[in-house]
């Protein structure tokens, strides 16, 4: 039977009194792909009513997720300690940036046309980020470092809640969009995204369900975006 999971703004960190105090001002920015609508509902790029692919933190067994966490920590390797840094000393889009930029160079596009993936790329990243803070903030989800075992994680846990990783839905949707413009380089993006997400749990910051749906709710995001550009085909060529 799955027990109620812990909230994030009621637990201290590890080593600290007092829970956490909330921030969720990126909950409330403005987007390009996606609406508000009514009633904390939200609208696609056709006006239509979003069903979101993101399961509901009561349905998750946290005691397993928790069990991951330690056992991932316990046997960290050299590799996914570097995996861990890398994605976290710097902006997440800062290591997604250039791959747009390499491939730019691979085919040859001029320049108006990388100013336009990269505008769809970042607008749809930005959305991202939002829809990631609006669960975060609605749903209040512990992090590991919460529970009161022993979890060292390999970085500072961040100061806000934990599902779903924003890492892991900013890298969704990244994927969805590089994997429509690029396709032949679908495979290769697929894994670097997938390894952005993953690193949270080789840092110890998230569960490894904060990734997964995470993941699947910036493909989701994504999957708006890309919908756009099938719309614009004629200036928007894949290769």
């Amino acid at each position: 039977m799955r027990t109620a999971y812990r909230r994030w703004s009621a637990y201290p960190y590890s080593g600290e009194q007092k829970p956490p105090t909330p921030y969720p001002a990126a909950a409330s920015y403005p987007m390009f792909f996606i609406t508000r609508g009514v009633n904390n509902s939200f609208l696609d790029p056709l006006g239509q009513p979003i069903k979101w692919k993101i399961k509901n933190p009561s349905s998750v067994d946290w005691e397993s997720e928790l069990l991951r966490v330690e056992q991932t920590l316990s046997r960290l390797t050299s590799q996914q300690t570097q995996i861990a840094n890398y994605w976290a000393n710097a902006e997440t889009t800062e290591n997604m940036t250039p791959i747009i930029f390499h491939l730019a160079k691979k085919y040859k596009l001029g320049s108006p046309l990388v100013a336009r993936i990269l505008a769809y790329f970042h607008g749809g990243i930005n959305d991202a980020f939002v829809i990631s803070w609006y669960f975060k903030y609605l749903w209040d989800v512990a992090r590991p470092n919460q529970y009161g075992r022993n979890i060292n994680p390999v970085l500072p846990t961040p100061r806000f809640p934990a599902y779903p990783s924003a890492h892991a839905t900013v890298a969704g949707c990244g994927e969805a969009v590089l994997s429509y413009i690029f396709p032949a380089d679908a495979t290769d993006i697929k894994i670097i995204m997938e390894q952005c997400a993953l690193s949270r749990l080789y840092a110890g910051v998230h569960f490894k369900v904060d990734n997964d749906e995470g993941l699947r709710l910036g493909r989701q995001i994504g999957g708006m975006v890309v919908e756009v550009m099938k719309r614009e085909n004629s200036t928007m060529n894949r290769f």
